[in-house]
């Protein structure tokens, strides 16, 4: 019995598939194409075949693009020489109040000795009057109650200096020497009133470190890393 799927061609009589349209032999046209492509064994699809890329147009349009502006320049512009650009100006550190520079040398040399004099007056007072209370000189009574007289002159001598630098920014005699604390949070100028009390109490360690230092920082500003700048002078007339 002959199998019904199976096909031949009217022309040449050549068995053919159920899915040829045409005979791959004479190359008879059986059938017309399904499909837009070519079929299995259409051997008439390869003289037709482009093996050439399929052009692809844009359909979107391209977002973020900017068309190019036409900028206008002169022939002056264009010929500028180099030397008429601006100069780079270095950043200067911003101060107190605006663009105060920093203290210079002396001024730092004089609040430091005159308040180091101040100190040792202060202390002298601070110990000669209870010694006067008790009847007593006062190197007896250092030398007797040293263990209570040492802490005691440790709090009169920082009392000197932290009341000026917490309430104005200033110890007692920086204003006299144009020369200002620029910090503005109390504990940060009551930390620095402790340094800058034993800087001036080693007087000659804070001078040399002034003197040898590249930027003549007092000890107070070395061990603290603040920095005492000159007072901005008034602009009232």
């Amino acid at each position: 019995m002959a199998n019904p799927t199976r096909r031949t061609c009217p022309s040449c009589h050549t068995r053919l598939s159920p899915l040829a349209a045409e005979c791959p032999e004479c190359g008879l046209a059986l059938a017309p194409p399904r499909q837009g492509r070519p079929l299995l064994f259409q051997a008439s699809a390869l003289s037709q075949a482009t093996f050439e890329a399929t052009p692809r147009a844009l359909k979107a349009p391209a977002l973020g693009r900017v068309a190019p502006v036409a900028v206008e320049v002169s022939r002056e512009e264009l010929e500028r020489p180099d030397d008429l650009e601006p100069q780079h100006v270095p950043d200067a550190r911003p101060a107190l109040g605006g663009e105060e520079p920093a203290a210079s040398f002396w001024p730092l040399v004089k609040v430091e000795a005159t308040e180091a004099l101040l100190l040792v007056l202060i202390q002298g007072l601070a110990l000669l009057v209870p010694a006067l209370t008790l009847g007593v000189s006062p190197t007896r009574l250092f030398e007797g109650a040293w263990p209570l007289v040492l802490p005691y002159l440790f709090a009169v001598s920082w009392i000197l200096f932290m009341g000026p630098l917490v309430l104005t920014g200033q110890s007692p005699l920086m204003g006299f020497f144009g020369v200002t604390l620029p910090e503005n949070t109390p504990e940060r100028r009551m930390a620095f009133s402790l340094v800058h009390m034993l800087s001036v109490f080693f007087f000659p360690l804070s001078f040399l470190c002034m003197v040898l230092g590249p930027r003549h920082q007092t000890l107070a500003e070395l061990l603290s890393g603040q920095e005492l700048l000159s007072r901005p002078l008034s602009r009232m007339r």
